[in-house]
């Protein structure tokens, strides 16, 4: 399932509202988070890492809680989500676009490389 970048804006804003139902997951490399990041992201889990790393993420599933993944374009995202939904994981969504399209259509001050 994907999110679009004004979904992924909304439940940001909710969040700070105090819901906070879901658990955003970069699965970029270190060095592209150093360029530009969405605010609110929680993990770091670059995708050469994600078979091992995944365990991070189990509580989440077990609280019944979205895990939403995004990438500098969808592709690698689109991997996590795959192996997510292999390994027992309901819900999760890909950021559409990743970061780039989060940047064009939610929010501009996020640097594009």
């Amino acid at each position: 399932m994907n999110i679009s970048p004004e979904e992924l804006k909304r439940k940001l804003g909710e969040r700070e509202k105090g819901n906070d139902d879901f658990i955003l997951v970069d699965v970029r490399n270190p060095n592209e988070q150093e360029i530009a990041v969405i605010p609110g992201t929680d993990l770091l889990i670059p995708l050469p890492d994600f078979d091992i790393e995944m365990s991070k993420l189990e509580s989440y599933k077990e609280e019944g809680k979205e895990v939403i993944v995004y990438c500098r374009s969808g592709g690698r995202s689109t991997t996590a989500y795959g192996k997510l939904k292999r390994n027992g994981f309901t819900k999760v969504s890909n950021l559409e676009g990743g970061i780039l399209s989060y940047s064009d259509e939610a929010d501009p001050s996020i640097p594009k490389y």
